[in-house]
């Protein structure tokens, strides 16, 4: 889960919205990446050579299942929040299951800005030390990220930001995170887009409970982005996505080099499967109200026992895997 900043969201909203109108009507090779010491890229610009070759070269892409209880059936995907541009073009699974639904519920949407300011509203960043500050003020500078924009930021979505501006040295961009595409797609197709929670909360649950947590978590996020292991967590959690590889997701805490203690698996669980069963509960009611609802949250927020597909399971839908197809039976191979 990543929550961009205002100024991500800002760029977000036009070239979001153009991307899918026009997908309504790539796939072929990876993002390139760029020199360590230069400038993360500029996300490019939506021309219409550019839609058009998106819509050409769209194919599916991450996580779907189909969920069904009192005879009518929803789906659920799950998204990164960060894309190479050609992968916010959905492909023809995806957007078949988008335009038979009623209602698009995300986590945030990331095309309401006024619903996302209290994320950026809600407190002020606590005051940093002179070595933190040099810290941040340095890994801002390698990313090109003006300090005192950023650091006007709540402390956890300068985290964020740091972390989405290296992301792009990757060819991934908030700008094209497919939960926003998808906003935009389910608004050209007339549908209804809901939250599954708010940004206050959401801004709460990333920051912890305390001005130690917020400023813990800090340290962690600049150590991860020195060290460059953020940056590979991500693109790696990308390529997996790109590729629908469950098998690479599913292991996310056996490589994500942030589950080996237990006070790292219990932010895990604070930052995703605490938020799962909520998230679970205004799907189930979304559902019961007789509407079709495509659900596309965070990827991770679909891996074990806790994760959505297990939860709304419990609560007595048919969950059946689509995306990626299913390996046959050992019987059906025969």
């Amino acid at each position: 889960m990543i929550v961009p900043s205002l100024t991500a969201v800002r760029r977000l909203l036009t070239p979001a919205l153009a991307l899918l109108l026009a997908a309504l009507a790539g796939c072929a090779t990876a993002p390139g990446k760029t020199d360590a010491g230069a400038c993360p890229p500029e996300p490019p610009v939506a021309t219409q050579a550019f839609l058009e070759q998106g819509v050409r070269n769209s194919r599916d892409r991450g996580y779907l299942w189909r969920i069904e209880q009192g005879g009518h059936a929803s789906w659920l995907y799950g998204t990164l929040h960060v894309a190479a541009p050609a992968w916010a073009f959905p492909g023809p699974t995806v957007l078949r299951a988008l335009k038979a639904s009623d209602v698009l519920a995300v986590e945030l949407d990331m095309l309401d800005a006024k619903s996302l300011r209290p994320a950026l509203e809600d407190g002020a960043a606590p005051e940093l030390d002179h070595a933190r500050r040099a810290r941040r003020d340095a890994v801002a500078q390698n990313l090109c990220l003006p300090s005192p924009r950023l650091a006007a930021l709540p402390l956890a979505l300068q985290a964020s930001t740091l972390t989405l501006q290296g992301a792009r040295r990757d060819g991934l961009y908030a700008e094209f995170g497919i939960d926003a595409a998808l906003s935009g797609a389910a608004r050209a197709l007339g549908k209804r887009v809901r939250a599954l929670e708010r940004a206050g909360d959401q801004m709460r649950v990333l920051s912890g409970d305390s001005q130690a947590e917020t400023l813990r978590r800090f340290d962690e996020t600049l150590g991860a982005l020195e060290s460059g292991s953020a940056r590979a967590t991500i693109a790696r959690l990308a390529y997996a996505w790109a590729d629908s590889d469950l098998g690479t997701l599913a292991g996310y805490a056996d490589w994500c080099d942030c589950a080996g203690t237990p006070a790292e698996r219990a932010l895990l669980h604070t930052l995703l499967g605490a938020r799962n069963g909520p998230m679970a509960d205004r799907i189930t009611a979304l559902h019961a109200s007789g509407r079709k609802v495509f659900v596309a949250v965070g990827s991770l927020h679909m891996i074990g026992a806790d994760g959505l597909p297990a939860l709304l399971a419990a609560r007595g839908f048919t969950v059946t895997q689509v995306l990626p197809p299913p390996a046959p039976a050992a019987g059906e191979m025969l």
